[in-house]
């Protein structure tokens, strides 16, 4: 009977029969990230059952008579991380950057770390190629 996390967790809280029927090794399975769970509300008690070469099923165990007291899975459990925004990255103009490795001496991938950690004197770098390209295509 492999649970997956989650259904697990929800039978946890609200099954304790078929929690019973659960066989130790599928328990110890997800040790780790009930007591990650659990030490969002209880810190000093995860903190002490987080040791090496503690046995996993018995801590889930614990985390089981813990959920025994609440009658639906709280809040808590199912915490929400916050997206990275994504970063828009300035393409440049791929004939301004051929002309730009080929008068730095440089390949793509130095391109690529110049436009990250120095975008705006990239694109003032790029700009002025860009103008030398126009004048001299007049």
């Amino acid at each position: 009977m492999a649970l997956d996390l989650f259904p697990f967790v929800n039978m946890m809280f609200t099954n304790p029969r078929e929690y019973e029927k659960v066989k130790n090794a599928d328990k110890g399975r997800h040790t780790f990230l009930i007591n990650r769970f659990f030490g969002i509300k209880y810190p000093t008690t995860a903190q002490s059952l987080n040791r090496n070469g503690i046995n996993g099923w018995a801590v889930v165990d614990l985390w089981q008579i813990v959920a025994s007291r609440f009658g639906k899975v709280p809040f808590w459990i199912y915490t929400k991380t916050k997206k990275a925004p994504s970063e828009k990255v300035w393409k440049p103009n791929p004939e301004v950057a051929n002309l730009w490795m080929e008068r730095n001496g440089l390949g793509p991938s130095d391109l690529d770390f110049a436009i990250k950690f120095n975008p705006e004197e990239m694109k003032k770098s790029f700009a002025s190629i860009e103008k030398q390209i126009q004048l001299y295509d007049k």
